[in-house]
């Protein structure tokens, strides 16, 4: 529930210390055995010019990245107070010494003014995983716990909602995923997240929150297709084969990846799932004065072609073309599987399906839908007949 309760607006400079689914089965690669190859496209420079056009063209959807100023400026022109909703996401790792708790440092501040707290573990499906005999933290909610959460935070279908988190950029692409999974076409994730509006300059509010929540009754909404997948989904796209299989992506750390170091989960194995390709989230950031922002839709491109250059040899850009280059070619690939209005050319997988959507959200800026394992690594290694793979056994 979203209690409301005195607040002290104020401002930070940034150098104070003010902040103490429904589809049984993958899409069908265009050069897997389920069909033929379409035709090449050119690369980055008009791959990402199309992606930019494409979303200007859904008149009703705010960019899903918004810059601090941006959302300023939108917050100063909305007229209706459920206009605009602004959702505090943050998420902290479990295992943090001494540990976080994000609803009470939300509560004590600072926050940007009117903002709502998003429990992600809360607004989640808890009941227990087949084959695992327990729940998993943060797991896709169900539309009905999903309008609960929504209306309780005073959200209709047409608002606004735009999450931040307090690293910058890390827990907050998660909750967005959500919102567009179910259908709300309004959301937007706050490059830089609370920091970066306080580096900024703008307002934010200490103190329990004396925001007068409106309660709606949002309606119960059916998640997309293809946005969640499922341990037996990721276990037959696995059997394909890398010249097969759709692409996963993995954003743990290199070394987790690699099965070269220990899992941060107790008695769970390190390592990745065939036909997986290691895409740490911290290479899809920059850092800035202690927080992340989005690297640029450039930098995304190389980063994610570089991830992605050894399909080259079954996505291959021909003959004699460099690795750089069989990169580029599948990421164009990979823009080109995303054209119909429900295709997911790619898969994200983290260590629970939390930093996944910051892949996802890097896609997004590349015009590339994905979606996300929502178990990842934890509900994969944690099943004794998951097939791991590790750096001194590497795949044929």
């Amino acid at each position: 529930m979203f209690t409301p309760v005195v607040a002290t607006i104020r401002r930070c400079s940034a150098a104070n210390k003010c902040l103490s689914s429904s589809s049984s089965s993958f899409a069908p690669s265009p050069t897997s055995a389920f069909g033929s190859a379409l035709p090449r496209r050119s690369f980055m420079a008009s791959s990402l010019s199309s992606a930019s056009s494409s979303r200007r063209s859904v008149a009703a959807r705010p960019p899903l990245l918004l810059s601090p100023a941006a959302l300023s400026k939108a917050l100063s022109e909305t007229d209706s107070k459920n206009g605009i909703v602004t959702l505090d996401a943050t998420w902290f790792m479990p295992n943090l010494n001494p540990p976080r708790n994000a609803r009470a440092e939300f509560n004590k501040g600072p926050r940007i003014p009117n903002t709502r707290f998003w429990d992600v573990d809360e607004v989640a499906d808890k009941s227990v995983i087949e084959g695992l005999g327990t729940p998993l933290p943060h797991m896709m909610p169900d539309g009905q716990t999903f309008a609960q959460a929504a209306g309780e935070a005073g959200i209709e279908p047409e608002t606004h909602v735009v999450v931040y988190d307090t690293h910058g950029i890390f827990s907050a692409p998660r909750t967005a995923f959500t919102f567009l999974a179910f259908g709300h076409q309004r959301v937007s994730v706050l490059d830089g997240g609370l920091p970066g509006w306080i580096a900024s300059k703008y307002e934010v509010e200490d103190g329990e929150s004396k925001t007068q929540v409106q309660r709606t009754n949002y309606p119960t909404p059916t998640l997309r297709p293809n946005r969640i997948r499922s341990y037996p989904e990721m276990r037959a796209n696995a059997a394909l084969g890398t010249s097969r299989a759709q692409a996963v992506l993995d954003a743990r750390p290199q070394p987790r990846f690699a099965g070269t170091a220990p899992e941060p989960r107790p008695g769970l194995s390190s390592g990745h799932i065939p036909a997986s390709y290691s895409l740490p989230f911290s290479t899809l950031l920059d850092s800035k004065d202690g927080y992340t922002v989005l690297k640029s839709q450039t930098d995304l491109w190389r980063v994610i072609s570089n991830a992605l250059a050894e399909r080259q040899s079954s996505w291959g850009a021909g003959a004699g073309a460099s690795a750089e280059e069989g990169g580029n070619s599948s990421v164009d690939r990979l823009r080109q599987e995303s054209s119909g209005s429900d295709q997911v050319a790619v898969t994200a997988t983290c260590g629970s399906g939390m930093t996944a959507a910051v892949i996802w959200l890097a896609l997004q800026q590349l015009g590339i839908e994905s979606a996300i394992y929502d178990e990842s690594w934890t509900g994969w290694a944690s099943r004794k007949d998951a097939p791991i793979i590790k750096d001194e056994a590497k795949e044929a």
